[in-house]
């Protein structure tokens, strides 16, 4: 799900809804505009585009603050200078809130990241990182701490810090072919980099919950009153179904993959180039397995985008055979966020976490993956 920024424009949200209207029409010529303003807000999490401009409205007279000394804090932990302007909230991720800060060397972005995105971590992802940019790949410029450090504790906190790029939105869906055909073009420089990895695949995109704890969770959304409970009951044996989709993996084939280049973690540059905003997932996976999951994201939302796939292949080069196994990293990485989506909405830790985990649980109980979702894919190429 797109996120709204804290400080958003509605001047520039009618920019956005204009081209997602042309994109609209590669595929249905008598789209309206309000039928893609009403798209843009859906994919917002907002019912509506009158809904969104209140949300706008909302939002610039509830600026959020940033916590007592968070600035100096940071510009002291990263070298950053002194600390010149009050910090300017970006938006909230499912990571926790990104912010602008500005010094008298300079404007930075300050992003929080999970505990698991180590300092190692962060090292693997400027690996991958620096390797794509020499190819031509377009990312920030990562700022090190006087240690060294990518990462470094803030108030009880894991942050990075990044030379502030003046970047547009993430692309909305469905993407353009222009979009998927530059989307495409970046998998496929990364993969020809080919960096051998012999870690093993993080866990997260492998493990997968035996059906127990799918039926706890519903029971959990039923006890805490969740008007959508009954949407996670319909969905459950699909989601289970999708489960029995595997693949074994050969550990000679695995290379350094970034592991999430998705439509959330790219930025609109001039010129609409894709500016890859996020490194810190960066692991092993197979190319195979790799576009599989791109392929979910990047052409399948809200439904298959035949043009978008086109592009996205052209743009790739030399296409791997694909089998529904491939996608079994896509699989096992939508259904782990799926869950966590849900049981943030259930037992939220903030007013924040709140509202932001409410979005993505309405929204992957609306537009769920499916195994019939899947073969449609296959069959469209």
């Amino acid at each position: 799900m797109k996120l709204l920024p804290d400080r958003p424009s509605i001047d520039y949200l009618r920019k956005e809804a204009k081209d997602l209207l042309a994109v609209l029409r590669e595929s249905k010529p008598d789209t309206s505009l309000a039928d893609a303003q009403r798209a843009l807000a859906e994919q917002y999490g907002i019912r509506d585009w009158p809904a969104l401009k209140a949300e706008v409205e909302r939002r610039v007279s509830t600026t959020p603050a940033a916590p007592d000394g968070l600035a100096q804090a940071l510009a002291e932990a990263f070298g950053l200078g002194t600390v010149i302007a009050p910090p300017k909230p970006v938006s909230f991720t499912a990571m926790g809130r990104c912010w602008d800060v500005t010094t008298d060397r300079g404007r930075w972005l300050a992003i929080t990241v999970y505990d698991w995105i180590t300092n190692e971590q962060a090292e693997l992802g400027a690996r991958l990182r620096d390797a794509a940019v020499a190819t031509g790949v377009a990312a920030p410029v990562a700022v090190r701490s006087p240690r060294g450090q990518l990462v470094e504790g803030v108030q009880g906190e894991n942050w990075r810090v990044h030379e502030w790029l003046e970047v547009g939105p993430s692309p909305a869906l469905p993407v353009s072919a222009a979009v998927a055909r530059r989307a495409g073009a970046a998998y496929g420089k990364l993969h020809a980099l080919a960096i051998p990895s012999e870690a093993p695949m993080n866990p997260y995109i492998v493990w997968r919950r035996p059906e127990s704890e799918w039926d706890k969770l519903l029971e959990r959304s039923r006890v805490a009153g969740k008007p959508w409970a009954d949407r996670l009951e319909a969905v459950l044996p699909l989601w289970l179904d999708l489960q029995t989709i595997e693949t074994e993996v050969d550990p000679g084939e695995l290379i350094l993959c970034n592991s999430n280049l998705i439509p959330t973690h790219v930025r609109l540059g001039r010129d609409d180039e894709l500016i890859v905003m996020e490194w810190d997932f960066t692991g092993s996976m197979t190319p195979a397995l790799e576009l599989g999951s791109a392929l979910t994201q990047w052409v399948m939302r809200p439904t298959v985008n035949p043009k978008a796939l086109a592009a996205f292949r052209e743009g790739y080069g030399d296409w791997p055979a694909l089998e529904l196994s491939s996608f079994s990293v896509a699989i096992t990485a939508w259904l782990n966020w799926a869950y966590n989506a849900i049981c943030e909405a259930i037992d939220p830790q903030d007013s924040d976490h709140a509202a932001f985990a409410e979005r993505e649980a309405v929204g992957v109980l609306d537009r769920p993956m499916t195994r019939s979702g899947l073969e449609q894919l296959l069959l469209s190429w």
